[in-house]
């Protein structure tokens, strides 16, 4: 079992799903701008074209599984609106969210999995992005978890096989990409094996590609659209929607894209070496979307929805006050900038920017810090790891 310094009882899973049942119910009128851009459109070619007869070409900017989803959602077409459709689809998403949350969770022996699970329902951002977006980002997100689970069993296939369903739900998934990779080499993990996430990938755009659609066309779905959204930061808490309303005059672009480079190399240089026991692997783990979503240009307010989950899981996992103060700091950076979205005032975007520098600053402060005494968590991860390299136990 975790040890923790305080045993904090977790609300009654029914209090919790109660919470968010109310909530839910009270937003699903609520029609974003991307709902009726991009989602029911979309639906909507499905419904006129039939759901084979769809990707016989591409028709959105999104990669398949996510459509395959749409697809079999319009056979129920009719019984309700189009919009609550979607709305319930990414609500299916969100309760095996919640079921991912809870195995890993299980596997990481933490008390009250279930009720830790529960809360996933009532976190704000969740259920911002399910009730009035109506998106797709618990998804890509649930694989991702999945993978962390794996990585946690030392299950290095079904992580990396969970990896590339995630790549394949959203191009968001790489985010996280780089705690994987430093678990790989850390790890030894044959190079061979490696190639399972891309072949999952390829795997899943199979279906739309034997009927018709360019697999170039469906792997490549998200490359073009950063000149969609010019603006460094498309409502993104991060320090490019500080710095763009700035009068500088720079082309940040180019030192958002160096800076993320720069800090994805540090960091694989830094954690790759380390034996990570499970805060640390949890830590480490955090700290690569909150990274890289905080420095890439052309982010959106959704790109911490994966942060916002894994600060949640360490937070639940250890309950102290240093967990439970990032995941509040990460929660309401994400929740201000879906409002500031959702509202247009981009203050809540600014505000929503300060909150997740702070958690990140607080997160890696004692990740970053050199193996002393002063820091004796790292330490003995560099203790254990020289013992793996050196011992049986590798």
């Amino acid at each position: 079992m975790v040890t923790r310094p305080h045993a904090t009882s977790l609300p009654p899973v029914p209090a919790s799903l109660a919470i968010a049942t109310a909530i839910l119910w009270l937003s699903m009128p609520g029609v974003a701008k991307d709902m009726i851009t991009y989602l029911i459109p979309w639906y909507d070619h499905v419904v006129a074209t039939g759901p084979v007869a769809a990707f016989a070409e591409p028709f959105s900017g999104y990669t398949p599984p996510y459509l395959y989803l749409l697809a079999a959602l319009s056979l129920f077409n009719g019984l309700v609106s189009t919009m609550v459709q979607i709305k319930l689809l990414s609500l299916a998403g969100t309760v095996g969210l919640a079921l991912a949350v809870r195995h890993l969770l299980m596997r990481l022996d933490v008390s009250q999995p279930e009720r830790a699970a529960a809360l996933v329902f009532a976190m704000p951002s969740v259920l911002l992005n399910t009730a009035l977006l109506g998106q797709c980002d618990a998804m890509w997100a649930t694989p991702c978890v999945m993978a962390l689970a794996a990585a946690v069993d030392r299950r290095h296939t079904a992580m990396l096989a969970w990896c590339g369903l995630a790549l394949a739900f959203k191009a968001q998934a790489i985010l996280i990409a780089p705690f994987f990779l430093a678990l790989l080499i850390q790890r030894r993990v044959p190079f061979a094996r490696w190639l399972i996430a891309p072949a999952t990938f390829m795997v899943a755009l199979l279906p739309a590609w034997a009927i018709g659609s360019p697999v170039s066309d469906l792997a490549t779905a998200y490359f073009g659209q950063a000149d969609t959204f010019p603006a460094l930061s498309v409502n993104a808490p991060n320090i490019w929607e500080v710095l763009q309303a700035l009068p500088i005059g720079l082309p940040l672009a180019g030192l958002a894209a160096a800076a993320a480079i720069g800090a994805t190399a540090a960091y694989l240089a830094r954690f790759s070496t380390l034996f990570l026991g499970h805060r640390a692997l949890l830590s480490v783990a955090l700290l690569a979307p909150l990274m890289l979503t905080g420095l890439l240009p052309f982010m959106h307010e959704s790109c911490f929805f994966l942060a916002d989950l894994l600060a949640f899981v360490l937070a639940a996992t250890y309950r102290d006050k240093s967990s439970v103060t990032i995941a509040i700091l990460v929660q309401s950076g994400s929740t201000l900038a879906l409002l500031g979205s959702l509202s247009g005032l981009t203050g809540f975007v600014m505000l929503g920017a300060a909150a997740m520098i702070v958690a990140t600053i607080r997160l890696a402060g004692p990740l970053l810090q050199p193996a002393a005494n002063d820091n004796p968590l790292m330490a003995r991860q560099i203790g254990r790891s020289k013992l793996h390299r050196n011992g049986n136990l590798w």
